[in-house]
């Protein structure tokens, strides 16, 4: 476990000083190599690396409606390609994305990555539900040509992700809002109506999966196994939703510092208000975590620009401590929640070493000798 907490400190350490251009890109280098190059961590590389390996169950799949990963590794593996070459370089590419975007913001780019690994980083590049991951790395180039105002461009890239995986038609109705100014009495209702459903499990069913179904059949189908499985549905608020809770009221208390700037800083704001408006859904329903993936950077942009606005430095040492314990805590929850994060092993070190072992032998290799074994 000490390697996560290791990358998480390094990545704060790194927000408090002023880095060269080089060395900046080099700590880059390094924390994709850790996030990048998982090779027996993770679930959901066991069936990828299958479909990968089954030419004719690719272009089965391919007749879903997310189309588009099976069309690109049908594509990749005809041109000789290896699973674990192609999944390693999509993965360094949505990190790159996600670099790329945070970037045109005016914000600590390693206080950023301290403060998302924990959150969404780890579950997204080392756990890796794949398409979900792709998806969201083209969803990172829709943000870049939406908040440029091409919108033709934007829904072209919302499409794609679509083909990918289905939770990025929520990029949808983010187009209809992302510039609307969000009243503060609106967030509280919202959020108060939320909170009294979120848990309400029946409900959920009744009146949101059953409605989907009802506009798209495919989408009830993805849903279905999530929905009425209880590995990943709960009726149990937890402590997360509250933690959360409270941020919720700090970005609204300090809505009119958090936007005073550039234009992008409403937006970003908007939307990270919708994600924790809408968070309580995705701990009760975990699909619906996915929708909320798409939201995540801007969850976590805010936060920045909140700290970055404090002017009572006393104000902003109490904030900033809370968001680094907050990110341990994460780190220790997320890492210890059962069996895919440790042990930590890297695909570059066993291709040195030149040991590659076989899928069924890593497939159980987490499973049998890690301390949190439980799923």
């Amino acid at each position: 476990m000490f390697i996560y907490f290791a990358v998480i400190l390094f990545c704060f350490l790194l927000s408090t000083v002023k880095l060269p251009k080089s060395i900046e890109n080099s700590a880059l280098i390094l924390i994709a190599f850790f996030l990048c190059f998982g090779y027996t961590t993770g679930t959901d590389w066991y069936a990828y690396e299958q479909f990968y390996n089954n030419r004719l169950l690719a272009i089965e799949s391919s007749k879903t409606g997310e189309f588009g990963y099976f069309y690109l590794q049908t594509l990749i593996g005809g041109l000789g390609v290896g699973f674990w070459i192609f999944h390693i370089a999509i993965k360094l590419l949505v990190f790159y994305s996600l670099i790329s975007f945070v970037r045109r913001f005016d914000i600590n780019l390693f206080l950023f990555l301290a403060l998302f690994i924990p959150e969404a980083g780890l579950y997204l590049f080392i756990d890796c539900p794949f398409r979900n991951l792709i998806a969201l790395g083209i969803s990172l180039i829709a943000y870049n040509k939406l908040f440029d105002n091409k919108t033709l461009s934007y829904f072209i890239y919302v499409f794609i992700a679509m083909t990918f995986h289905v939770t990025a038609i929520i990029m949808i109705p983010i187009y209809f809002v992302y510039k609307k100014d969000i009243k503060i009495t609106f967030a509280i209702i919202s959020t108060v109506i939320i909170y009294s459903f979120a848990f309400n499990i029946d409900f959920l069913i009744s009146n949101i999966y059953t409605p989907l179904i009802k506009i798209s059949p495919t989408l009830g189908e993805r849903l279905e196994g999530y929905l009425f499985d209880s590995r990943f549905i709960s009726d149990k608020i937890n402590a997360g939703s509250f933690i959360r809770l409270f941020i919720l009221f700090i970005l609204l208390l300090f809505k009119e510092k958090i936007i005073s700037g550039d234009k992008y800083r409403s937006y970003i704001l908007n939307l990270s208000i919708l994600f924790l408006i809408f968070y309580p859904l995705g701990v009760s329903l975990k699909v619906f975590q996915r929708f909320t993936l798409f939201l995540f950077p801007f969850y976590t942009l805010s936060i920045l620009y909140l700290l970055k606005s404090l002017e009572i430095k006393t104000n902003k040492y109490i904030l900033t401590m809370f968001f680094v314990l907050f990110s341990f805590m994460q780190t220790y929850k997320t890492v210890s929640m059962d069996f895919r994060y440790v042990p930590y092993t890297n695909y570059m070190i066993h291709s040195i070493k030149q040991d590659f072992q076989s899928i069924d032998y890593r497939y159980q290799y987490n499973r049998k000798h890690s301390p949190y074994k439980k799923l």
